[in-house]
């Protein structure tokens, strides 16, 4: 198809052209617009717990208002089709309007699992990883102090998330396990707070 064929060629534009730019949006937007993320990083913190940024996904979203604006459709593209549109905007740059966060993801651990015990995707609410020193346990740890308080750690923490903040594991991180891991680990805190009888003589 020739150009002088195409139909409308040349005309003017008149309205309102949405944009969205994948991947644009910078950390310090999200922030602005979304206080609950940092009402989370607060109590994380307030827990006596520690949060990492690892990663996000955020596109910008804008527009720009055209009023009887020439333009020309051509056979050429810069992109990736046979036919283009050129578009005169002068100084018409599109406005930011919004912001659409697709994925924020954060390590959080605690005081002796550094440097995550989990890792999170905050907009999904979904918990991506969890450390082997809880969901691998091994009844022979239980000996092992170290191992023990991490494994502690970790469960207070996921409890957390899991039971008040609606976060939910991959499917990685079968629930059934999880339920097992939560009745062992309830034990293991009740045999730590209840009091050793002493030997009667």
């Amino acid at each position: 198809m020739c150009a002088s064929s195409i139909p409308m060629e040349k005309g003017v534009v008149r309205g309102k052209l949405v944009l969205k730019c994948p991947g644009r949006a910078p950390f310090s937007e999200i922030m602005k617009i979304r206080p609950d993320i940092e009402s989370l990083l607060a109590e994380i913190e307030s827990r006596g717990w520690r949060h990492m940024y690892v990663d996000h996904e955020a596109s910008l979203v804008g527009e720009i208002e055209f009023n009887n604006v020439e333009y020309q459709i051509v056979p050429w593209s810069i992109l990736r089709g046979p036919y283009g549109m050129v578009i005169d905007v002068q100084w018409n740059f599109p406005q930011v309007t919004g912001l659409e966060l697709e994925k924020l993801v954060y390590n959080v651990f605690t005081h002796n699992t550094f440097p995550r015990a989990v890792t999170i995707d905050v907009q999904k609410k979904t918990i991506l990883y969890i450390t082997d020193a809880f969901w691998k346990w091994e009844e022979e740890w239980f000996k092992d102090e170290s191992k023990k308080t991490k494994a502690l750690e970790t469960y207070e923490l996921l409890k957390w998330l899991i039971e008040e903040k609606g976060f939910t594991p991959t499917t990685e991180y079968n629930l059934e396990k999880w339920k097992q891991l939560s009745e062992l680990f309830e034990k293991i805190k009740l045999e730590q707070t209840t009091p050793t009888n002493p030997n009667n003589k």
